[in-house]
């Protein structure tokens, strides 16, 4: 993991509580000079065509070209790239980067409505990515509107309001100029459902929180790192190290008793049994390789957390081949092919047992990877009192809140 130097981005004061849910920035020099803007990745990949609509008056852009300008909505229009050229309804426009952007109102994909504009970049052949560039604390308020449940605590949409904005400024500042998008918009990263899911509540934490990240390191020194979260830890904080490579650091250390969680649907589960084929499957699908394994002749693991969490697994090709990977990588791939025994495989917390020919996912435990907050554990610290300051001390231990913008 890249981490992001405090000089660029973590400048300010830190921000000192003035009672049970007030926050106040102490005096200090603003670190940005303003809200930057996140590309965010709309299509989990590339599409061949996209139908976009607009709320009010539109431009159209190529390459940086006015095309067209309307002062009216723009009806539901196909987009498909051909030839190296966009298709823009029964318009053919030669370029490479094609813009929607909206004069007033939104942009429309499908029900959803976004803030910003919608740039679609090339792909391999004819196909392309569809991006919404919009400022980084509307995009928060489109991610809190999906990530939590509108009933709950205003502490929780809080302390998510900051963690979320580390989370984003930190990939933000991390892909840099290697790829056309900063973040995409599904649960592999944060929820994000654009204006359409924005709330009076979800603004709210935005607002509040304004500018407000997650830092740690020796004074002068802090950096903001990634503040992954998830739905229910199933009872202990999992460290950042059951899911990637990630340097040793408090916040991230994971370890935390927390049962708080209890009333998600999800803290208890079990048994799933998914076949061997159906995993194999899985793997050769996420990872090309694993199709030389010629099936899977067995599921160790080779490496837990203290408490019982699996970590590392060792898998036996049939052709005796074996393959190495993060337990929750084997999740992942698992649910990323569609079988359907797998959907109720919510976590890696659990205990895995070969049964012939189908492993063994028992006592699960938890819902997601469990690195960072837990949501439902979050809620209940909340209704028994907590402020969104003590919520994140507890889940990211050590990180210190600064204001960057």
């Amino acid at each position: 993991m890249v981490l992001i130097a405090a000089a660029g981005l973590v400048v300010a004061g830190t921000l000192s509580s003035c009672g049970r849910g007030r926050y106040a920035p102490e005096a200090g020099a603003l670190a940005l000079a303003d809200i930057p803007t996140i590309r965010v990745r709309i299509t989990s990949s590339a599409v061949p065509e996209w139908n976009i609509s607009t709320t009010g008056g539109w431009r159209l852009i190529v390459d940086g070209r006015r095309v067209i300008e309307s002062g009216g909505p723009l009806g539901q229009t196909s987009v498909r790239r051909q030839d190296g050229a966009w298709r823009f309804g029964n318009l053919c426009v030669p370029g490479w980067q094609l813009t929607i952007v909206p004069s007033d109102g939104f942009v429309r994909c499908g029900l959803t409505a976004y803030r910003g504009c919608l740039r679609l970049i090339p792909a391999p052949g004819e196909s392309f990515l569809v991006i919404n560039h919009v400022d980084l604390e509307s995009y928060l308020a489109g991610v809190l509107g999906r990530e939590l449940y509108p009933s709950w605590s205003q502490e929780v949409y809080w302390a998510l309001a900051v963690a979320a904005r580390t989370y984003a400024l930190f990939h933000m500042r991390a892909s840099g100029a290697a790829r056309d998008y900063d973040v995409g918009d599904d649960q592999g990263w944060q929820v994000y459902g654009g204006f359409s899911a924005e709330t009076e509540k979800s603004w709210s934490a935005v607002e509040r929180s304004r500018g407000v990240v997650l830092a740690c390191g020796p004074p002068g020194q802090e950096r903001i790192f990634m503040t992954q979260y998830s739905a229910c830890c199933g009872g202990v904080v999992n460290p950042a190290g059951v899911i990637r490579d990630s340097p040793e650091m408090q916040p991230l250390a994971g370890g935390q008793r927390c049962e708080d969680c209890q009333r998600c649907p999800r803290y208890r589960w079990g048994p799933v049994r998914v076949g061997k084929d159906e995993i194999w499957q899985a793997l050769a699908a996420a990872y090309p390789s694993a199709a030389r394994m010629g099936g899977v002749a067995a599921v160790k693991v080779v490496a837990s957390t203290p408490y019982g969490r699996p970590v590392w697994l060792d898998v036996a090709g049939k052709n005796g081949q074996p393959m190495r990977l993060r337990a929750e990588d084997l999740r992942l791939a698992i649910l990323r092919n569609g079988d359907s025994n797998g959907r109720g495989l919510f976590s890696m917390n659990c205990r895995i047992a070969d049964i012939g020919e189908a492993i063994e996912f028992s006592n699960g435990r938890g819902f997601g990877h469990g690195v960072g907050l837990c949501q439902w554990g979050a809620q209940a610290k909340a209704e028994a009192g907590w402020n969104g300051q003590e919520i994140l001390q507890f889940y990211y231990p050590g990180a210190k809140l600064f204001r960057v913008y």
